[in-house]
């Protein structure tokens, strides 16, 4: 089972622009204790010159991370992970963010000036409260 959260700036942004914001990201990421999904890299390569991006959850975390947040706290912390990068990077370099996912027709959310909408935070922790139930019940079926 797959899931992945796509984030799309909602303007254009110019090439240099670009490599400030994804160099920011990269910071960002690497000075996180616990990042619970895959780096946030940004791609310019769409026609209309938004900054484009995807991130997995790492489902499988090390003992010391599972043993301190588990269940539906473990959702928030992943969610929190991911959105807190995207709300600096729109926060300090004045980009907002459409946030969508794999199960989703169309964007769930926002992230403007530097803050999630409730609806995005909700919606993502729904879904990884949702694998993360399905990842448990085929770990541990019941009668087992």
């Amino acid at each position: 089972m797959g899931f992945a959260v796509y984030y799309r700036s909602t303007r254009p942004v110019s090439a240099a622009e670009s490599e400030v914001i994804d160099e920011a990201a990269g910071r960002l990421c690497d000075d996180r204790d616990c990042f619970g999904w895959e780096e946030v890299t940004l791609d310019l390569e769409c026609p209309d010159g938004h900054l484009l991006g995807g991130s997995k959850p790492h489902l499988w975390l090390r003992p010391d991370d599972a043993a301190s947040a588990a269940g539906e706290e473990l959702a928030k912390r992943r969610t929190r992970d991911l959105l807190d990068v995207l709300c600096q990077l729109s926060g300090d370099h004045q980009v907002d963010w459409e946030i969508s996912h794999d199960y989703s027709d169309g964007p769930v959310g926002y992230i403007r000036n530097g803050v999630a909408d409730g609806e995005v935070v909700a919606e993502i922790e729904k879904a990884l409260t949702e694998i993360e139930k399905v990842r448990r019940s085929r770990r541990y079926p019941e009668g087992q």
